[in-house]
């Protein structure tokens, strides 16, 4: 098996997990939208209004409900690469006009547009070619446009070894890569949430609940002490939110 058949039996993983917990993802997700309120909040400061937005996998979409009700957005386009979260993020926006792009941003966009504001929170952790990402966005950034994204950093979920989860990007490297590509970095920041559960067993479900429990490593690396299950528990995320702006061409 080839790198790019490799990967792409992760991303049919990675899929398959959250549209197990489509269902339960919006009441589950607590930090996920507490990050992507945050990084709202942020981006109000930067500037309020933008025509031309995309939402690179936008999950169920009830964050991208909140960023239109914070911003003014003349021209909305929604991403995932599940048809079955598109759908549920559509029907979240019931009210409002937004294009639904069906693509892995991990491979070639099929879209053709220039944005204004290119907005993902809690996503590009899955992506297996961050730099080529974070190229692409660029690429598809007008002049002076804005990248706005959050996502787990390495340090999350310390409570497990590293067989039991994905390899999280380094918050240093990010921005190296963001100066590298020619982005203007306006917000770099890290910050901890820490959730509790009664037990083990609560934690890891929570876990599958928001569909991130997928893990590209053999499944024999899943295994825990069984021993653990019943004893009280905490799920730490390292979260890093980046603001940057296009200023030079690629």
């Amino acid at each position: 098996m080839n790198s790019q058949q490799h990967h792409q039996c992760h991303y049919v993983g990675i899929q398959k997990s959250f549209e197990k917990a489509c269902v339960s993802y919006d009441n589950e997700a607590v930090v996920q939208f507490q990050t992507g309120a945050l990084l709202i909040n942020y981006l109000t400061v930067c500037k309020s209004y933008h025509q031309k937005v995309l939402d690179l996998g936008c999950g169920t979409g009830l964050t991208t409900l909140h960023l239109c009700k914070r911003l003014f957005i003349s021209s909305l386009h929604i991403n995932d690469f599940s048809p079955l979260l598109l759908k549920k993020t559509r029907d979240h926006l019931r009210l409002i006009q937004a294009k639904p792009l069906l693509f892995n941003f991990d491979h070639s966009w099929d879209c053709n547009d220039s944005y204004d504001l290119i907005f993902s929170n809690m996503a590009f952790q899955w992506s297996f070619a961050i730099e080529e990402l974070l190229k692409n966005c660029f690429n598809h950034l007008n002049q002076n446009g804005i990248l706005a994204f959050s996502l787990p950093l390495k340090g999350s979920f310390v409570e497990f070894s590293p067989h039991q989860c994905i390899t999280f990007h380094d918050f240093d490297y990010l921005c190296e890569i963001l100066d590298k590509i020619g982005f203007s970095i306006i917000k770099a920041d890290l910050f901890l949430r820490r959730q509790t559960f009664n037990t083990h067993l609560q934690a890891l479900k929570s876990i599958k609940k928001c569909g991130a429990n997928y893990t590209p490593h053999p499944r024999s690396y899943k295994l825990i002490d069984r021993s653990k299950l019943t004893l009280p528990s905490t799920l730490t995320y390292k979260i890093g939110i980046f603001i940057a702006r296009k200023t030079s061409a690629s």
